[in-house]
């Protein structure tokens, strides 16, 4: 049962964001030390989900709470710079002397989102030992199912080559790829008229 998560799922969840992108390509491209990789990712991302997804009913879970999807819908508030500045000590703890370069990271997918108005997937991870059951699948169709009564667009940036077809067979499609230093990244929107699981 896919549902929007609470402030009380936060920690279990914080577990299975950090475990899942643990050996995502960006993952070890801004934190190469691996002994400090899950920690680190646990904070930032952690983070991200709390000041900005879970206040504006962003975070979708399971009932058992094995994955989570964060999604930023048309008219969510942006971040103010104040916000910004809120969360500098909190990423600088994440990203340490790495910080400008994914700082740089995460604005280059910032910038190739629609100009239109679209639900956009920041992230979704799947807890490591339920990848492949079925649980991102669940997870990202109850989004769509909001997503196509709205008949909107929706985008996503992943650089992890094995969720390019997963995504395509949801109906998004490659866009402009590039590369964040030796990371390949594919953007991938889905139209409105897209159909899919």
């Amino acid at each position: 049962m896919v549902r929007l998560a609470r402030s009380d799922d936060a920690p279990a969840l914080d577990d299975v964001l950090a475990d899942s992108f643990f050996d995502d390509p960006i993952s070890v491209h801004l934190l190469p030390d691996a002994s400090r990789r899950r920690d680190r990712l646990r904070l930032g991302m952690g983070h991200v989900m709390r000041s900005a997804y879970l206040a504006n009913d962003g975070a979708w879970t399971t009932d058992a709470l094995d994955g989570v999807a964060l999604w930023a819908k048309p008219g969510d508030a942006k971040p103010s710079a104040l916000q910004h500045l809120r969360d500098l000590p909190t990423f600088a703890r994440s990203f340490g002397r790495r910080l400008p370069r994914a700082m740089s990271a995460f604005g280059s997918a910032e910038k190739r989102r629609p100009d239109e108005d679209h639900w956009f997937l920041d992230i979704i991870g799947v807890r490591p030992d339920r990848q492949g059951q079925g649980v991102g699948s669940a997870l990202m169709r109850a989004a769509l199912t909001q997503i196509d009564e709205a008949g909107m667009p929706a985008f996503l940036v992943t650089s992890n080559p094995t969720n390019v077809p997963f995504y395509e067979e949801l109906g998004f499609a490659v866009g402009e790829e590039y590369d964040i230093g030796p990371v390949h990244v594919w953007p991938m929107l889905r139209p409105p008229e897209a159909t899919g699981p």
